[in-house]
């Protein structure tokens, strides 16, 4: 009777545990491949979502400011995108009153620090008006335009030595460009090639994305816990104000899960494909891209490991003249040095370009080239109007 039950138990697992493991395991692959777009869109959610200020009854969500210049990630990057001037325009500074930026909004009971007001009249399309706590100290001013973050996780992908050996510091060449990398901390305190931001000031994305939540939304997080985010010893009121430490987020405002979600939401971001790539105006103004030099800088492919990106950019810094400079330092980057942007993208924009948006055309922006650029801009002015129609058609095409 005995071996009889043991044959019935055994025929037993073998009609329903094999099927049984399969169907757990089936679900656990399923789980998995789903996690990476469950976790995209739940920080999409997070990019999209307005911060409110403490003390609030949502704890999960308070914690903004007392200093910030937007409320959500999503309104300097629309839809991970670049924003317009009125929308996403910060002015960088270093002063020891103001701090490392001039932030547009305060919570109530806080005083606004300043107001940033456009005019084609200024000399840099901008002024800055009612500084709160009187003159700057530091009146170098940087006003920069939130860029756009799609394909910014293949930029992280560029081994460091790829982008050491695109270096040329000392023009050894003698070609008149002599890009230089920005030597940067990481996480650790390490320092590293710069690859994120107009001056290549940020190593990696976390380090990106760590700093916009302080700053800009002034959100303590796991790499920089203060939650007075751009509060200066001297501005006692805003040190004064509550902040929106929570369990919900591991005594921080935004803990380690939330700035984990809004970096898979940004990895997601794809870079941008070139359109129109085989049509004859493209590859015309392509052809004169490369003739004038631009390509120097804008390289447009970057290979490694088997990968090709292409960026248009070489992550180093250049020295872009006078008439760009902002007179602050970040990193070894002095004020005229500019990390190459890349032209990825570039024909989704509709004006606005530079890093301030001063330029409203294309052909503005090239004007704007000095320095290490020189040469190439010069060469840009002796072109026909058809070639210079050609090279915005295919800056257009990127």
């Amino acid at each position: 009777m005995s071996a009889l039950k043991d044959q019935q138990a055994s025929m037993i697992l073998r009609l329903y545990y094999k099927p049984f493991l399969f169907f757990v395991f089936s679900a656990l692959f399923i789980k998995a491949q789903a996690q990476p777009e469950l976790d995209f869109y739940t920080g999409k959610a997070l990019f999209d979502k307005n911060w409110i200020p403490a003390p609030a009854s949502t704890t999960a969500s308070d914690g903004l400011g007392p200093y910030y210049n937007a409320r959500s990630c999503n309104q300097c990057h629309p839809d991970g995108g670049r924003g317009n001037r009125e929308q996403s325009l910060v002015v960088h500074s270093n002063d020891p009153v103001y701090g490392q930026q001039l932030q547009k909004f305060a919570v109530q009971g806080i005083p606004v620090e300043a107001r940033v007001e456009f005019s084609a009249d200024h000399e840099d399309g901008f002024h800055v008006v009612d500084l709160h706590y009187g003159v700057l100290n530091n009146s170098a001013l940087s006003p920069r335009l939130a860029p756009s973050l799609h394909g910014m996780v293949l930029l992280e992908l560029i081994p460091d030595s790829v982008i050491n050996d695109l270096a040329d510091k000392e023009d050894s060449d003698g070609d008149g460009i002599s890009g230089r990398v920005n030597l940067v901390a990481d996480e650790n305190g390490n320092l590293v090639p710069g690859r994120f931001g107009w001056k290549a000031g940020q190593s990696s994305l976390i380090n990106q994305v760590a700093r916009a939540l302080s700053l800009d939304l002034g959100l303590g997080n796991p790499l920089l816990p203060s939650p007075y985010g751009d509060c200066t010893q001297t501005q006692l009121q805003c040190l004064a104000a509550p902040d929106g430490n929570s369990a919900h987020h591991n005594d921080l405002e935004a803990g380690e899960t939330v700035l984990s979600l809004l970096l898979s939401y940004i990895k997601g971001l794809s870079a941008p494909a070139q359109k129109n790539r085989k049509h004859p105006a493209v590859q015309r103004g392509q052809n004169l891209f490369n003739q004038m030099a631009c390509s120097a800088c804008h390289i447009p492919e970057i290979a490694f490991e088997g990968n090709v990106l292409k960026p248009y950019s070489d992550l180093l810094l250049h020295d872009m003249g006078p008439g760009l400079a902002d007179e602050l330092q970040e990193g070894i980057a002095v004020g005229s040095e500019w990390r190459t942007p890349p032209l990825w993208g570039l024909g989704q924009l509709n004006g606005e370009y530079l890093h301030d948006g001063r330029a409203k055309t294309l052909e503005e922006a090239i004007f704007w080239h000095d320095g290490e650029a020189a040469s190439s801009k010069h060469q840009y002015e002796g072109l026909s109007a058809a070639q210079r129609s050609d090279v915005s058609v295919f800056l257009d095409s990127l």
